[in-house]
């Protein structure tokens, strides 16, 4: 079987649906063809968790973290091309 990719929309569905106990475990592993030996309890906790640090339409800590390092090794360059351009007309 091959894994499903859930958006986290989906994600969050699924775990309202086991943590509001309307459905049981297997109900919910059945309703979303989910492996009933998923630790579907864990996961739709720190899924709700991490849906509630951050506000709707925010990037997530990491995706933050990665811009920032983009900006940094874009501004990097940068700055070595101008070194570079420098040393050029210097050895003209």
């Amino acid at each position: 079987m091959r894994e499903q990719k859930f958006t986290d929309e989906q994600k969050m569905e699924v775990a309202l649906d086991l943590l509001s106990g309307k459905l049981s475990h297997g109900e919910v592993c059945r309703k979303y063809g989910i492996s009933s030996t998923y630790k579907l309890k864990d996961r739709a906790m720190e899924i709700l968790r991490q849906g509630m640090r951050r506000p709707p339409g925010r990037p997530s800590a990491e995706v933050d973290l990665l811009q920032k390092r983009i900006a940094d090794l874009e501004q990097l360059a940068g700055d070595q091309a101008l070194a570079i351009r420098a040393l050029k007309k210097t050895i003209r």
